[in-house]
C-alpha cells in the first residue's frame, strides 16, 4: 500500500525522547527525511545516534520558547533539505502540577510559554517556509486535558486547551493557500512527562508506551494532501477502564 510519508521533510520538536523520538523512528523507517530538535544537546546527540538515519536525519539543538532558535531550526532545515513539508510540535512539559494558588508568576509563564506561546511562534515561522510552496502540514500535539478536567492541572490545561482552539483556526487559515493543520490529542502514556513534573508514576502500569501513540502521529502525517485530519484522540485502554469514560 502506498504511503504519503516517503521523501517528506518532517521536523519534530521534543525529538530526543517520548513521542518525538518514536515518531522520528517510524518516519525514518518509512523513508522520510527527519529533523529532530530538543534543548538538551547531550540527550539530542544520544537520540540521533540511536536513530541512525544517516543523511536522512538532522539533529538541531533548539529551545521552542526562543524565536531566534525557531528561525535557526527552520533555516537549517531548509539549508539541508531545501524545504519543510511537516512540522510536528511535540515539545511540551507539565513543569509543575499543583493547585493554582501555589503557582508563582514565573512557573505560570513557563507553562504557557512551553505549551502554547512557543508553539504559536513555531507555527508562524514554519508557515513562512511552507506558504511559498502552497503546501505543508503542521501537527500540534496537545493533551487529553483539553477536553477533560483534573484538579491541579488548571494551568497546563489552559495552555493545551488554547492550543486546540489555535490549531483549528490555523487550519482554516492554512487551507486558504494549500496548507493544513491537525491535532493529536493523547491520553496518558509512559513517557518522561511525569518524572519531569515530579509526579508519581506507579499508577501508569499497563498504560501505552510512547511508541504506541507515535503510530497515531504518523497516521496523521500519512495522508494525501486532499485530506486533513482535524483531530485524532488516543486513550490507553487502562485509563479508560480505571480513570474516565471519554465516550
Amino acid at each position: 500500500m502506498r504511503n504519503y510519508v516517503e521523501g517528506k521533510v518532517v521536523a519534530i520538536t521534543g525529538g530526543s525522547s517520548g513521542f518525538g523520538l518514536e515518531t522520528a523512528r517510524l518516519l525514518l523507517e518509512m523513508g522520510a527525511k527527519v529533523v529532530i530538535s530538543a534543548r538538551d544537546e547531550k540527550r539530542l546527540s544520544a537520540a540521533a545516534k540511536e536513530l541512525g538515519g544517516g543523511s536522512n536525519l538532522l539533529a538541531i539543538s533548539a529551545d521552542v520558547c526562543r524565536t531566534d532558535d525557531w528561525k535557526r531550526l527552520i533555516g537549517t532545515t531548509l539549508g539541508r533539505f531545501s524545504r519543510l513539508d511537516v512540522l510536528v510540535n511535540n515539545a511540551g512539559a507539565g513543569i509543575k502540577i499543583a493547585p493554582t494558588e501555589e503557582m508563582d508568576d514565573a512557573t505560570i509563564a513557563k507553562v504557557l510559554d512551553v505549551n502554547l506561546r512557543g508553539v504559536i511562534i513555531g507555527c508562524r515561522e514554519a508557515i513562512r517556509a511552507m506558504r511559498p510552496r502552497k503546501k505543508g502540514l503542521i501537527l500540534n500535539v496537545t493533551s487529553g486535558c483539553c477536553y477533560r478536567s483534573w484538579a491541579q492541572w488548571a494551568i497546563y490545561t489552559a495552555a493545551k486547551s488554547g492550543l486546540l482552539g489555535f490549531t483549528k483556526c490555523l487550519c482554516k487559515e492554512m487551507l486558504e493557500w494549500g496548507g493544513r493543520a491537525s491535532l493529536f490529542i493523547p491520553g496518558a502514556a509512559r513517557t518522561n512527562f511525569c518524572v519531569a513534573a515530579a509526579l508519581d508514576t506507579s499508577w501508569q502500569t499497563g498504560y501505552p508506551e510512547a511508541a504506541d501513540f507515535a503510530r497515531s502521529i504518523v497516521h496523521i502525517i500519512d495522508q494525501p494532501e486532499s485530506c486533513v485530519i482535524e483531530e485524532l484522540s488516543n486513550w490507553g485502554t487502562e485509563q479508560v477502564k480505571t480513570m474516565l469514560n471519554p465516550y
